[in-house]
């Protein structure tokens, strides 16, 4: 056998192997994998006209083989130890039905399941001991995503599940009074028929909807990325006196990034130049800017109270931003100024407001958000609108921001959020890092805490933030009020308002309920004479919300619920604070004064 002859043979072998070695992975085709190979099909084959008439039998036609196969069995998956009937609650409004349960074999019943919010038709099937796949919600968004429970062939059987996919599944008990979403734990069943009652119920997230979502799918963002540095925020995950982390974008054809600082104002000081970790940020139907290299640069070693002048991008200076300036913060008790808002919603009139603040109070130290910066958190063109329209003021001021429960949506992850903004990572160790931290700025100490994520996981970090601090004012920022007329929270109340009551914090500042409202200050939920004896509680809105008719709970001495949106202007001079909540031109709407 000659040589170019057992080449050859080699050659055809590894050829083999590796046409197997495809073959094998594109059986196991995952869903995300089968999206990706769609999407990227789709963008190269149809127009955006074509891509926004997309339906059900449009997108079957499709999908090849092994897409199919994904769709229809790995969205969830787990084995059963004896023969089994699988019930799947589909949500009866969804316009088409996933496609797979009739073609799997399961048959539609008289049964129906309840909760308070919606109804479910049930599906059912018979499988035997061994591993079990299901497919997708549909291709469409239809936010109820269905739920699952298994019940034995046999009576006397008991069922045991194991390896599941995705993995960290939780089970319990199907009944009335059980819980369904991870992500609406206040929502439960109030009818369950007696065939289902006692079998195992998959607890699952809405937000799994969406995955393999592309009816409508397809977003464009109006400010897509390019070669030119954009985008530009400023934030602290660091010490506020000797740090600044700024961060910002361009497309995927630039790979390094730095920033050039120097002391403002200071006659000769040379620039000095810090380089940017890089990270490729993906929105998968985000159509006309698919992928961004996002750079983030701390700068270290800075002084206190000191104006900064810098400039960020790729080294070539006509790509580079225009200079622009900081400030840190003071080394003691120095008066400052810094803005609250909440609940921007990327919204138009949000930009607007804070636009007015650079002309209005030119000392603003900073702004804090306590949640729902953006309507959906997933979507980077929304983000895209928070930033760019209000970019002259987040390259000018640092942004100290707290989740909302739209930052992650129906239990999708606070992905996009962390990955485009450099938080401080002092925060709850049972917490995911940046979703709660603390820093210090004057004379105040700010609490940002995660309403969104499990509210006992953040107690004990919480009162050792307030045991050791020497702060003459405490904040606490998060998303949820504790204390609200049409929303009620008894685990933040139990939890971190006992804490706020313990160790005196001055102020909560909340969202979430789209209307204004300052109690009077409350210890134990109940009102005492003046702020140096409890807390105040504020909750506020950036955006236009429906007028309501309520009635002002006992605990509030100001409400306004006419829906104006509203921004709140601190000022802390030493022992004294004044309070203002301004309309967007500028009129104070309310305001209060504290001397300690």
């Amino acid at each position: 056998m000659n040589r170019l002859f057992k080449r050859r043979c080699v050659f055809l072998v590894l050829v083999a192997v590796s046409y197997a070695s495809v073959l094998a992975a594109r059986a196991d085709l995952s869903v995300s994998d089968a999206m990706d190979s769609v999407v990227t099909r789709l963008y190269g084959t149809m127009t955006p006209d074509q891509l926004d008439k997309l339906d059900d039998a449009a997108v079957r036609k499709i999908l090849t083989e092994d897409e199919k196969k994904a769709f229809a069995t790995k969205f969830w998956e787990f084995d059963v130890n004896v023969p089994v009937v699988v019930s799947v609650m589909h949500e009866v409004t969804q316009a088409v039905t996933p496609f797979w349960l009739a073609d799997s074999g399961f048959k539609k019943t008289e049964m129906r399941v309840r909760n308070e919010e919606m109804e479910f038709e049930v599906w059912q099937k018979a499988f035997n001991a061994g591993h079990i796949g299901l497919g997708v919600n549909g291709f469409d968004k239809h936010r109820p995503q269905y739920f699952v429970c298994v019940g034995p062939q046999q009576a006397d059987a008991k069922v045991e599940l194991t390896h599941f996919s995705p993995a960290g599944q939780k089970t319990v008990e199907m009944r009335v009074g059980a819980t369904t979403y991870h992500d609406w734990t206040e929502l439960v069943l109030t009818k369950v028929p007696d065939e289902l009652k006692g079998q195992v119920l998959l607890q699952t997230i809405r937000g799994r909807a969406r995955e393999a979502h592309l009816i409508g799918a397809f977003r464009r963002t109006p400010y897509p990325s390019s070669d030119k540095a954009d985008q530009v925020v400023l934030t602290w995950s660091d010490e506020p006196r000797t740090t600044q982390t700024i961060q910002w974008r361009t497309n995927t054809t630039v790979d390094a990034g730095i920033v050039r600082y120097r002391e403002k104002n200071v006659t000769g000081a040379a620039w000095i130049e810090a380089a940017a970790d890089k990270t490729k940020i993906e929105d998968r139907l985000l159509a006309n800017d698919r992928y961004i290299h996002h750079f983030t640069a701390t700068l270290t070693g800075l002084k206190p109270a000191t104006a900064y002048e810098y400039t960020v991008g790729p080294a070539a200076d006509v790509q580079r931003t225009a200079p622009s300036e900081f400030i840190t913060a003071p080394e003691g008790p120095a008066p400052f100024t810094f803005v609250w808002m909440s609940d921007t919603h990327n919204a138009p009139e949000s930009a607007k407001t804070l636009a007015s603040i650079l002309e209005r109070d030119p000392k603003t130290a900073f702004l804090t958000i306590s949640g729902d910066l953006v309507g959906t958190g997933q979507y980077r063109d929304d983000w895209d609108k928070l930033i760019g329209q209000s970019s002259e003021f987040f390259r000018q001021r640092p942004l100290a921001p707290s989740m909302g429960n739209h930052d992650t949506i129906d239990g999708l992850g606070a992905g996009m959020y962390l990955g485009l903004f450099g938080l401080p990572t002092n925060g709850a160790k049972k917490v995911e890092p940046e979703r709660s931290y603390s820093f210090r700025y004057g004379n105040a100490l700010f609490l940002v805490l995660d309403a969104t994520a499990v509210v006992e996981d953040q107690t004990a970090w919480l009162e050792e933030q307030l045991a050791r601090t020497d702060a003459t004012w405490k904040f606490a920022i998060f998303h949820f009020p504790p204390y609200a007329p049409d929303d009620d929270y008894p685990d933040i109340r139990r939890e971190w308002c006992a804490l706020f009551d313990k160790y005196h914090v001055d102020f909560v500042l909340a969202g979430h309920v789209h209307y204004y409202e300052r109690t009077y200050p409350l210890k134990d939920g109940k009102r005492v004479n003046a702020p140096a004896d409890g807390t105040v509680y504020l909750i506020t809105v950036a955006v236009k919300g429906r007028p309501r008719r309520e009635r002002k709970p006992d605990y509030a001495e100001v409400v306004d619920f006419s829906g104006t949106p509203l921004y709140q202007v601190f000022t802390i001079d030493g022992n004294r604070l004044v309070t203002r909540s301004c309309d967007q031109e500028g009129k104070v709407r309310d305001e209060l004064v504290v001397q300690k």
